[in-house]
């Protein structure tokens, strides 16, 4: 919420939403969501359970692990109003610190303390609540809260994961004064959330090396019983037990494990046969706990299978039953390592998941390019670019790339890494690593950037630079889509983290298939959109010239008609009484007619020369020495004109047609002038402007697009005898327009009007 016009948006969001009322702006999406399950639930906003739980532990496992990170927060938001909050896999609050001493009391009062519980089904949309729900971190601000009583707080909160199991073990929050909150407290509290499981994942694998100890001694004693071991085979006298059986015990004792379940589980088979798991406790030497899992085929079968898994939770009131196989064989063992690698692996899942919904969200071909840095970045790349052809944004198929790339997108760790800029144009050199993907079509992988010279002679001091930001390793994709370069992605690592390996390849590749996917369907949509756009500005432009030609059409023949209509009868009148005609007065009318019939004709003709003019036609005129030629050839104006001129103002133009212009401005303004009209001359900014200015009635508003339109008369000007041809103002508009400038007309105080030609201005 950038300010006071987004919080009034969020508030009258909020009060249709709660009236029953349609919402379609004014709130994000996914508060909207939190606001519609709220409501399913039966919260109301005057009313929250927000419930004291005494019986939480508040010195577990879990604080213990967190408690240095959370000591971090707090020394680096020292003298910040803000606190650090700690909750439980439910949303309840096990520790806060940090902040100042009232803002301590004003959390106490709300009521914001350990032991209380901010679940979406308690407290409705909170950041802690929130972020356990959609399992994913969350910013909630001000009345973005459903609970009225949190409506002072901010709140950013991010999920802490379990890194073997990737359950949620809790929630790490910031919170403070709404009007103290800032957007980048998602980012710390997620980066701290990430530091908190990492200290979890070093307690994993201090188990798993016991575990491994354990495994050994069991591997011991069954040898010397004369029982024999198998760690990924089934033994041969289990042969009798089908792939399809075998399977299903698998998946099943996987479940199990997983769930750190205690208990019995009947797994159905072929033939009839059944299979009972026992799931139990097994304690290892060094204290702790683990799972393991005992399939007995048709109950009367003297073989077990084992499954020794990842350490369960401590049970004190279960005795654990010794760490040692008897009558049966092992069946499948875990590496020392497997935590690991079983973390890296979800975290790679995590990544495309999260890629597949959250690239390719608008039909915009920029934005999906932003939405793919935003995945990439820090989780799989610490700086990542991506480039595309200047076709793709125009909606087009590109031709090739060695054309040249635009940068659409750039996103990185920290700001300065010296690459290429959103918006800048490359020309990859053929020896680039960028140039290698797109020829190979796949991916290029630089371990070592600074000894890559096809990638130092593109431009040498800038990759100097790069270098010297600390970014060492390069992952270029090509990005295809319907077997079509669109473009070139560029992951870049730092020295903060390992280099990319070959098996990141995949990863990158798979991340980049994806937005292609989503780029090309943008760009398609850009394309059809273009094409529509321009078709229906086609059509209406047709329609508006027709209905103009149609217009004018009519009214052309009108104008037309009339005088010839008077001609004719004058001269049917003369033939039928020669007698009673008086020649001289018939001669002077007719003469009339023809004179305005021949100035509507020329008129015509110059409105329909307009624009037709070459380039070659222009000239640098001065525009004082225009008015004031133009001013002093008139003869027989009724009232005076006075100048008022600024020297020096030129204009690229074709002095015939501006003079035709500031003589049907002239005609205008003295038909309509009291007492007398003012030509002017001056420069407005970047434009040279000419202006007329008479005394008279003025135009009203409603009238001054009207009177540019062909002829167009108002009431004041209605008699033909003091009238022009109708067409005066709309050539000196088609002119102005021709020479890529405006006319218009507005008020002259105290009374009258002002017509401003305005026309861009020439060097000198």
């Amino acid at each position: 919420m950038a300010g006071g016009t987004d919080v009034a948006a969020l508030i009258a969001a909020r009060e249709r939403f709660l009236a029953g009322e349609p919402v379609e702006s004014g709130i994000r999406e996914r508060v909207l969501t939190s606001w519609q399950r709220c409501l399913r639930m039966g919260i109301t906003p005057d009313h929250v359970s927000i419930v004291f739980h005494p019986d939480i532990d508040l010195d577990g496992e879990f604080v213990h692990a967190a408690a240095p990170v959370l000591d971090q927060l707090e020394s680096q938001l020292s003298g910040i109003k803000v606190t650090v909050a700690l909750a439980d896999e439910r949303a309840r609050i096990l520790r806060r610190q940090g902040g100042e001493p009232a803002l301590h009391s004003w959390l106490d009062r709300l009521p914001f303390q350990p032991g209380l519980g901010f679940s979406e089904d308690a407290a409705g949309t909170n950041a802690l609540g929130t972020a356990l729900a959609e399992r994913r971190p969350a910013l909630i601000r001000g009345p973005e809260h459903f609970a009225d009583s949190l409506r002072t707080l901010a709140g950013a909160a991010a999920p802490i994961r379990d890194p073997i199991s990737g359950r949620i073990h809790g929630i790490l929050d910031l919170t403070c004064p709404d009007r103290y909150a800032d957007p980048a407290m998602l980012a710390l509290v997620t980066t701290a959330a990430r530091s908190i499981e990492q200290r979890l994942l070093e307690q994993h694998s201090e188990r798993e090396q016991a575990s491994l100890l354990t495994f050994l001694d069991a591997k011991r004693r069954a040898r010397g019983a004369g029982v024999t071991l198998v760690d990924t085979t089934w033994p041969d006298d289990a042969s009798t037990v089908s792939a399809y059986d075998r399977l299903r015990i698998l998946e099943n004792a996987a479940e199990l494990i997983s769930a750190e379940r205690v208990g019995v589980v009947m797994v159905p088979l072929s033939q009839s046969r059944t299979a009972m798991l026992l799931s139990r406790p097994v304690g290892n030497p060094d204290g702790t706990h683990r799972t393991a899992v005992e399939a007995i085929v048709d109950r009367s079968a003297s073989r077990h299978m084992t499954s020794v898994s990842r350490p369960g939770p401590r049970a004190e009131s279960a005795a654990p039953a010794p760490a040692t196989v008897t009558d049966g064989w092992l069946l499948a063992v875990s590496e020392p390592s497997i935590g690991r690698l079983a973390l890296q692996a979800r975290e790679r899942l995590s990544l495309l998941c999260d890629a597949g919904s959250q690239i390719g969200t608008t039909l915009d071909v920029t934005q999906t390019a932003k939405e793919l840095t935003e995945v990439a970045v820090p989780r799989f790349a610490d700086y990542v670019g991506v480039d595309l052809s200047d076709r793709v944004l125009r909606g087009e198929e590109p031709t090739t790339i060695y054309a040249g790339m635009r940068r659409v997108a750039l996103k990185g760790i920290t700001e300065g890494s010296c690459l290429h800029p959103a918006g800048s144009f490359i020309h990859p050199l053929p020896y680039t690593p960028q140039a290698r993907s797109v020829a190979a079509e796949q991916p290029i992988l630089e371990p070592v950037l600074p000894t890559n010279l096809g990638w130092m002679a593109q431009d040498p001091e800038r990759c100097r630079r790069i270098c010297e930001h600390g970014i060492r390793s390069l992952v270029a994709v090509p990005m295809r889509a319907r077997g079509i370069t669109l473009g070139i992605v560029s992951f870049y690592r730092a020295a903060v983290r390992d280099v990319f390996e070959e098996d990141d390849l995949s990863l990158a590749e798979e991340l980049v298939n994806r937005a292609a996917v989503c780029v090309d369907n943008a760009r398609r949509y850009t394309h059809e959109h273009t094409i529509s756009a321009e078709l229906e500005r086609a059509t209406t432009s047709l329609r508006q010239s027709l209905d103009r030609q149609r217009r004018f059409t009519t009214d052309a023949s009108h104008e037309l008609r009339t005088p010839l209509a008077g001609l004719r009868a004058q001269l049917e009148e003369a033939e039928l009484h020669p007698g009673e005609t008086d020649l001289a007065d018939l001669l002077r009318h007719a003469l009339g007619d023809v004179d305005r019939l021949q100035a509507i004709i020329t008129d015509l003709l110059l409105l329909a020369r307009v624009g037709a003019a070459p380039p070659t036609a222009l000239e640098h005129i001065d525009l004082v020495g225009l008015a004031e030629s133009e001013t002093s050839r008139r003869i027989g104006d009724p009232h005076p004109t006075r100048l008022d001129l600024t020297p020096g103002v030129l204009a690229n133009a074709i002095p015939t047609q501006i003079y035709r212009v500031l003589s049907n401005l002239l005609d205008n303004a003295q038909r309509h002038a009291a007492h007398g009209v003012v030509v002017g001359v001056h420069r407005a900014g970047d434009m040279a402007e000419l202006s007329v200015t008479d005394d008279g009635p003025g135009v009203p508003p409603a009238e001054r697009e009207h009177i540019f339109q062909p002829f167009t008369r108002l009431d004041t000007a209605r008699s033909r005898d003091c009238g022009g041809t109708g067409l005066g103002l709309a050539i000196a508009r088609d002119i102005a327009h021709a020479h890529h400038g405006t006319l218009h007309v507005e008020d002259a105080p105290p009374t009258g009007a002002r017509f401003i030609l305005r026309l861009p201005l020439a060097d000198p």
